[in-house]
């Protein structure tokens, strides 16, 4: 923790001058490189009407992949219409001490643009978010607010003080660490911290852009609620319509859970603006409800199964290594476990049901990758192999496991199987021709196949996914 003190006493410096060479304006900027380091760059978003004739708010994003770009491009239609700039690293990434990527970049931004010290903003990603996180944590006041996505607090990290930060959080309904989040924004609530919550349909990966405009919205609002920006009349009733609408059709809808926790979020927000007595005693009369009762009782069980789904493939998952004379019984189990699970999934009518299945399913395929990708750090490249395996078996459509499999292949100078895992992860949509960048292939970047590949994604349509 001392480490992250320092590093956010660098972060909450002196935000002053404007730098003389501003970038393009209006512009999703892919690499700007750091004045004091150019081997660290990020990704940059003035907004068209940027100027250093005033001080204007800060995003830095982090992704678990260095994909400043993916980020930035992500806000940066929310950052033109609520004037604020974005930055995302290129070179913060999971697995990786990011103290120094931070500084650089902290200290960058600072230097080269008119920012406010007091509307130094945070977002990420998953792995990005907890890096997020443990900023606002350790500076307990310098950071105003932290958009988390996919994922919550560090390891051991304590429930924040209202003091500290405003929350953002999101999820997707099928995101692995969905119960995390929830539980994350009821201990905000009882902390009585400036917080909101927002589900989207999906896997674990970055907000849809819709989700992106309502979070710096709301970081806006917020702003105007602690007097950092004076307050826009037309804006702060704008808001409240949407939101109340919103509200109106999760009730409507007979989501009482979400509609409880928008009313009550609605009261928080704007209680400064307006009478909100209408809000909360909606949120009280539905909380008392028996359709609430039963509300909680099909949620609980819905955690509670993904949770059996996830322990369940989790412990044979942990037994590979352990007992490797049973491998290939363990891996057989593995797959029956893993086509049960998904077949239930697939024939379910319960939404909650299905969701709560392909959440335990995803839970299993991360540990699995992020076990495998550790032990490529370790350059235990057997076992990381074997990781991604499972990770194969667990979800047999990802892209993104058949390119691990690669990466572990190529680094153990196995050429035609790695060469055959990464067609086997284009054929399953992998788009991005930097994903070859990676130092694993080193050992067979010259081979012949290998450049057929390279140059067939360099060719095709950019789709990087939002993961």
């Amino acid at each position: 923790m001392l480490r992250w003190v320092f590093l956010v006493m660098m972060v909450s410096g002196a935000w002053l001058a404007a730098y003389s060479q501003t970038p393009a304006l209006g512009v999703v900027h892919a690499s700007i490189a750091v004045k004091a380091d150019p081997t660290n760059s990020y990704a940059l978003y003035l907004p068209s009407n940027y100027s250093s004739d005033r001080k204007w708010p800060v995003l830095l994003a982090f992704d678990p992949f260095a994909r400043g770009e993916t980020s930035v491009t992500l806000f940066h239609e929310a950052a033109e219409k609520y004037g604020f700039i974005v930055a995302g690293s290129n070179n913060s990434r999971n697995f990786q001490d990011p103290s120094a990527a931070i500084r650089l970049l902290a200290a960058d931004i600072k230097e080269q643009y008119a920012t406010d010290p007091r509307r130094l903003y945070v977002t990420g990603l998953s792995g990005g978010a907890r890096v997020a996180s443990s900023l606002a944590l350790a500076c307990k006041n310098c950071i105003a607010g932290v958009i988390a996505n996919s994922a919550g607090l560090p390891s051991g990290g304590a429930i924040p003080a209202p003091e500290i930060a405003d929350w953002f959080l999101a999820a997707g309904t099928t995101d692995f660490n969905y119960p995390e989040m929830l539980h994350l924004k009821e201990a905000l609530e009882r902390n009585n911290v400036g917080s909101r919550f927002v589900v989207f349909d999906g896997p674990h990966g970055w907000m849809p852009k819709e989700l992106a405009d309502h979070a710096l919205a709301w970081l806006q609002l917020r702003a105007m609620v602690k007097g950092l920006t004076p307050v826009d009349k037309g804006f702060v009733d704008k808001q409240f319509d949407e939101r109340l609408a919103e509200a109106q059709s999760a009730q409507k809808a007979g989501d009482i859970l979400a509609a409880i926790r928008d009313y009550r979020e609605i009261a928080a927000d704007f209680r400064t603006f307006r009478d909100v007595k209408d809000q909360e005693t909606l949120a009280k009369s539905l909380a008392e409800s028996e359709a609430f009762a039963k509300a909680k009782k099909s949620e609980k069980a819905a955690l509670d199964q993904q949770d059996e789904v996830a322990m369940n493939l989790g412990t044979l998952i942990a037994s590979i290594g352990k007992v490797p004379e049973n491998r290939a019984s363990i891996l057989t189990q593995l797959e029956t476990m893993a086509d049960s699970a998904a077949h239930d999934q697939r024939q379910s009518s319960d939404p909650a049901r299905k969701n709560a299945i392909a959440r335990g399913l995803a839970s299993a395929f991360a540990y699995a990758v992020e076990t495998g990708q550790q032990e490529m750090l370790k350059k235990d490249y057997l076992s990381a192999r074997e990781m991604f395996q499972v990770g194969e078996i667990i979800q047999p459509d990802s892209a993104w496991a058949s390119y691990l499999s690669a990466t572990a292949y190529a680094a153990l100078g196995e050429k035609k199987p790695a060469i055959q895992k990464l067609r086997k992860a284009m054929n399953k949509g992998l788009s991005n021709p930097k994903s070859l960048e990676d130092p694993a292939f080193d050992r067979i970047r010259n081979e012949e196949a290998f450049k057929q590949i390279a140059a067939s994604l360099s060719s095709a349509p950019k789709q990087e996914t939002a993961k």
